[in-house]
């Protein structure tokens, strides 16, 4: 788990140093009320303000003590009283000047507890009033009302420095807030849970700390995604000194205001504004699907998904009912992937499906810019429908069931959810990528690849799936591009093959498959998983993927398995994880870890000493199979090996140029009467059809295999012997 933190740690400070664009006041206009509510929102924010204002009068002319001691903290910010909210707002304000500046991060926590109470106070009173007026009939002509607004209270959650529950990690936040109910009494909120955040906040002592408060809030705002599936993007506060920033983060990357500084009127101004708009905001531009609503006493969600991908006026849903989450979105930015096992609300003991949810990258863009072979996994799933339909296949795959864009209601009107629907406004950012949350309902439901029993077992399951890999590449002209742990499923197989063959495979996540008839397929382009991609994948080689490069994907996905265990029950000991040679895939750069691969993957000497031999001792069939699978990908006549470090070397990437340059540059003048070698990589694409065969006629004979070994293991099971592979 240190390491997981670590990594986690290191990658929030690379995303606070590089990601977060700052100054983009922009986003003060995201939640910023319409005409109709502005005239109820002003009122309310000049009172806050008034109040604020007052108060520094008065306590300007007063000793105030620097330093405030453990009695005094044990009261501020763990109750409400409005005197003392605006002295704490005074304090927030001074901690610039020299007097104060013994006053440590600790007491700014209930400071800015007790700054939000104040701003919470004003919202609803003057929210009360609005409802109180509203109630009274008028007499004579009634007047249209201004707006139908359902505001909610920001408020704070109690202590500082706290670990909430939802969290995987031992780490601890500064603070958060949560959206309450108006009719909510004005106090700090007891349970810290993710799953009820609206915003994290971080403070720190210093403006010059700003860099580790935007770390840490990247760190900790990846836990609101995970706990909260309906969270469409997040928000979150720093405030380093005297300097508050409100920060978005969306998928590609995190936007943050422009200092608001709560020492000046000016900065008050704006961080109460921001506030205020956030209690009258609509839910949409808080982050939220309003197409989902949680479901306590059931812990399940309900989800409307659209029945149709259109834009026209007419809009029908269907409205699914979740009986577990499978995949959540543990990650901060991309594609947000959840995935549920889930049943029609309408038909509760019907068929089960999974519904996946999912901002990608579409193909047509319009305006965007982007290539134009982006993938698009609706119209990939569309296309595997069409072409199968009719024929009986021996593997399982993929049935759509739906497959849509998702919708929101905004203002009466359905609107594509999408990064526009994020950011109605034009910032000028031309880099912000272009994405679109889509739906999709698919059969069979599948589960985790360790759930298999046995290596056999796993070798079925991995037959099916590239069996499905070659007829969708053949019949549709689609190439994966992904093959990894978590997209190939295990089904249990209810036929009357069952005996010979408990288990099916399950190829999901066509999100990144791709025509091959498209000329910019590869390119240089990068997709898949780490420590399962191909060599020249992780080298950015120019020229089209091929399915080569998908099994050179299984090969390494086979050796994972092989080398850490196929299921829990033979996960190998903790400390293999630092010694393995296959634990090298997943760290360093792309480059590194290529270059790791070519080392290992040169000869059958180097495979089997490097690899092969970290295998579980008991994974027989698995370890032949992956011989055969290296052979065929490696060792083909005519295209030997993967190492670059011979000379004269003509690579395919700039990586393995550079490399071959200086080689060649230390052997002088006699290497220019040398015949260049080519990379036996790129030479190994005109023999790909051989390879394909040979490589499906070593993962059939693997089936064969674990055919007979399970019929052998439900023999023995009867007779309590376990049978000899």
């Amino acid at each position: 788990m240190e390491e997981i933190m670590n990594e986690r740690r290191q990658e929030a400070g690379y995303i606070a140093k590089h990601a977060v664009r700052k100054d983009i006041d922009s986003l003060f206009s995201l939640v910023k009320p319409k005409k109709t509510a502005k005239a109820i929102v002003d009122p309310i924010i000049e009172a806050t303000l008034a109040t604020i204002n007052n108060g520094f009068r008065t306590l300007s002319g007063k000793p105030i003590d620097a330093v405030i001691s453990k009695d005094m903290l044990a009261e501020y910010g763990n109750s409400f009283d409005l005197d003392r909210a605006v002295e704490s707002t005074f304090r927030l304000s001074k901690l610039n000047e020299e007097l104060f500046q013994g006053v440590s991060e600790a007491a700014m926590y209930p400071l800015f507890r007790d700054f939000i109470m104040l701003v919470a106070h004003h919202v609803k009173a003057g929210a009360e009033s609005l409802i109180a007026e509203r109630s009274v009939k008028p007499k004579g002509k009634r007047k249209k009302p201004s707006a139908a607004i359902e505001p909610v209270l920001i408020l704070p959650y109690n202590g500082g420095d706290f670990k909430p529950e939802g969290s995987d990690d031992r780490t601890k936040i500064d603070g958060a807030l949560a959206l309450c109910k108006l009719s909510s009494p004005i106090e700090p909120q007891s349970s810290s849970n993710y799953k009820d955040m609206f915003a994290i906040n971080e403070l720190k002592r210093q403006e010059s700390e700003s860099l580790q408060a935007f770390t840490q809030l990247v760190e900790y705002t990846r836990n609101i995604y995970a706990n909260q599936d309906h969270r469409r993007f997040a928000w979150g506060l720093t405030m380093c000194g005297t300097k508050v920033r409100g920060c978005l983060f969306h998928h590609d990357g995190v936007r943050a205001t422009s200092t608001m500084d709560i020492a000046s009127p000016g900065g008050r101004e704006r961080l109460v504004a921001l506030l205020v708009h956030w209690s009258f905001c609509n839910f949409t531009r808080l982050g939220y699907d309003t197409n989902m609503r949680r479901l306590k006493e059931e812990n399940a969600w309900e989800i409307r998904c659209p029945d149709h991908d259109n834009d026209g006026k007419r809009n029908s849903f269907t409205t699914y009912i979740t009986t577990r989450t499978i995949v959540n979105a543990s990650s901060l930015f991309c594609r947000h992937t959840r995935c549920y096992i889930a049943r029609r609300k309408d038909d509760p003991s019907g068929m089960e499906v999974v519904l996946k949810d999912s901002w990608s990258l579409p193909r047509d863009l319009k305006k965007q810019s982007a290539i134009s072979t982006v993938p698009d996994e609706a119209r990939n799933l569309q296309l595997i429908k069409e072409k199968f339909a009719g024929e009986i296949l021996n593997f399982s795959y993929p049935q759509v069931v739906t497959s849509s864009r998702a919708k929101l209601s905004v203002g009466g009107k359905y609107i594509i959810d999408d990064t526009l629907a994020i950011y109605e406004y034009d910032d000028g950012d031309g880099e912000q990528m272009y994405r679109v949350r889509s739906l999709i309902v698919t059969t069979p439901v599948g589960g985790f690849i360790k759930r298999v029993k046995n290596e056999a077992e796993l070798v079925l399951v991995l037959s099916d799936a590239m069996e499905c890999h070659n007829a969708i590449l053949e019949k549709c002209g689609l190439l994966h591009r992904d093959i990894s742990v978590n997209n190939i499923l295990v089904i249990t197989n209810d036929s009357d093959d069952s005996l010979r063959r408990p288990v099916k495979g399950l190829l999901i996540d066509y999100d990144h498959a791709i025509s091959v008839d498209e000329g910019s397929t590869g390119n240089g382009t990068r997709s898949g998983t780490l420590p399962y991609m191909s060599i020249h994948n992780l080298e950015g080689a120019p020229g089209k993927r091929s399915a080569l490069d998908d099994w050179e994907s299984l090969l390494y996905l086979i050796c994972w398995l092989g080398t850490f265990g196929i299921n829990s029950k033979d996960r190998d000991n903790i400390n293999k994880e630092k010694t393995a040679e296959t634990e090298k895939w997943r760290h360093g750069t792309m480059q590194d870890i290529a270059k790791c691969k070519r080392r290992q993957m040169n000869s059958m000497d180097t495979f089997s000493v490097s690899i092969l031999a970290g295998f579980q001792e008991e994974y027989l069939i698995l370890k032949r199979l992956a011989t055969s699978i290296y052979m065929a990908l490696f060792q083909h006549d005519g295209c030997e090996g993967a190492s670059l470090d011979t000379q004269n070397i003509v690579a395919s990437t700039s990586y393995a140029l550079e490399i071959a340059a200086k080689l060649n540059s230390l052997q002088g003048d006699q290497s220019s009467s040398k015949q260049p070698k080519p990379d036996p990589l790129a030479v190994r694409k005109e023999y790909e059809k051989a390879i394909v065969d040979d490589l499906l006629k070593a993962i059939r004979s693997a089936t064969e295999t674990s055919e007979d070994y399970c019929v052998l293991l439900a023999a023995a099971q009867g007779s309590k012997t376990a049978p000899n592979q």
